[in-house]
């Protein structure tokens, strides 16, 4: 039977839609991803906030539209926070939480719901299916931070790493021009087994592709990760969580470090990554920031000089610390995620700026409105003309900024 794989949510929850891909192949059925019509929909949730919740719950609509005589299938963070919420939901047939997803090829043909105990240590077996440019390599799941606004932990489980020679194995198979290593909380990785990411990267050395990895906290950014890193073929973009410049909204957060720890980092990074691009996430309207605070977090991403920005307005989750406490109003936090995605939109030109002159080695993604379009290895959008293939690096001369990225002409 054909077998439609639709994920929301992170890169994780991207990753493990391919790992029901490869087990649904594996088991004979056609097996694809994304919206498209099928006989069986398996609807990979997300519920970081109550919107991602919300689209959850929509895309149920969605895959009946397309088919309505079609059996749904529910995997994930949302299913794992409340099955409940899509037991009673037309064509869905099967429930099924964060533990163990690929077991749904098992279940295609059942009812009911499975939301099983969470492992404690990382046993996925199945390598996930990749995209043509990128491949994501999961190195870990679950986090042990527990933040006070955060539910993952709550749906993910306690920090496990995946082994190094597993890892290293997924990677020289994926045969990609770029592989990203992904996780709930990659800074975690090795904790519970006695590796570590410089052994990690250590264990890479010489693997064809170009590496990327995502999100890290500012306190796992040492001498000896960065060192590390100049022995791989590294692109120098650090996905750096931030979510407030403000020390005293941090404690609130139950962040573990302080605005100078994280300028420390930073500063580390650029030492050993002069061009290095540095990302991070923000959350506005936290409870009880005030405006002094907002005005600390303001100042703080115009002193790191963030390549990018990603901001989001606070979203209460029922299950943490922090939803007993009293919330700031919608129309302060639009305010504020307004104010700091004027100084993001400057921040990004800048960034595009300094390349101006330079030629970079882009991955070719797409072709559209006349442009290919790719990424240096610091993540800079490129829009170029002339020969390309979807897949290739390209050398890129950078011209000018242009709309999210900037404008480059190849030789």
């Amino acid at each position: 039977m054909k077998v439609a794989v639709f994920t929301l949510g992170c890169k994780t929850n991207l990753y493990e839609s391919g790992q029901i891909i490869s087990a649904l192949i594996q088991a004979g059925h056609e097996a694809v991803h994304g919206l498209v019509p099928a006989d069986v929909f398996v609807l990979n949730t997300c519920a970081v906030t109550g919107e991602a919740e919300r689209k959850s719950r929509q895309a149920v609509q969605r895959a009946r539209k397309l088919n309505p005589d079609c059996k749904i299938i529910i995997v994930g963070c949302a299913a794992e926070k409340n099955a409940a919420q899509f037991e009673a939901l037309g064509n869905v047939g099967f429930v099924k939480g964060v533990a163990n997803k690929t077991a749904i090829v098992n279940e295609i043909e059942r009812f009911g719901a499975d939301v099983e105990q969470l492992p404690s240590i990382f046993t996925e077996t199945v390598f996930s299916t990749q995209e043509r440019t990128r491949a994501f390599v999961k190195i870990q799941d679950g986090c042990n931070n527990f933040c006070s606004y955060c539910i993952v932990p709550y749906l993910r489980g306690r920090s496990r790493s995946r082994r190094i020679a597993d890892v290293v194995r997924e990677v020289r198979q994926a045969h990609a021009a770029e592989t990203v290593l992904i996780g709930i909380d990659i800074s975690q990785f090795g904790r519970d087994t006695g590796e570590s990411l410089p052994q990690l990267f250590e264990t890479l050395q010489g693997v064809n592709t170009r590496l990327r990895l995502g999100s890290l906290e500012a306190r796992v950014v040492t001498d000896e990760l960065l060192e590390s890193l100049t022995h791989v073929n590294f692109c120098p973009h650090f996905h750096l969580s931030l979510q407030s410049g403000c020390d005293s909204v941090l404690r609130r957060m139950n962040r573990k470090y302080t605005t100078d720890e994280y300028l420390h980092a930073v500063s580390e990074i650029r030492r050993f990554f002069p061009d290095a691009a540095i990302t991070t996430d923000v959350i506005v309207g936290f409870c009880g920031e005030t405006e002094e605070e907002f005005e600390q977090t303001r100042n703080f991403v115009e002193i790191v000089k963030f390549a990018d920005i990603h901001v989001f307005p606070y979203s209460p989750r029922e299950g943490t610390a922090a939803y007993q406490w009293a919330d700031v109003d919608g129309a302060t936090k639009e305010r504020r995620a307004e104010i700091l995605g004027q100084i993001k939109r400057q921040l990004k030109n800048d960034f595009a700026m300094r390349f101006v002159g330079t030629e970079q080695e882009v991955l070719v993604e797409r072709r559209r409105a006349g442009y290919w379009e790719g990424y240096t290895r610091q993540y800079l959008r490129v829009y170029f003309q002339g020969k390309a293939n979807v897949g290739e690096l390209v050398d890129v001369a950078i011209t000018e900024p242009y709309k999210d990225g900037a404008k480059g002409e190849t030789k």
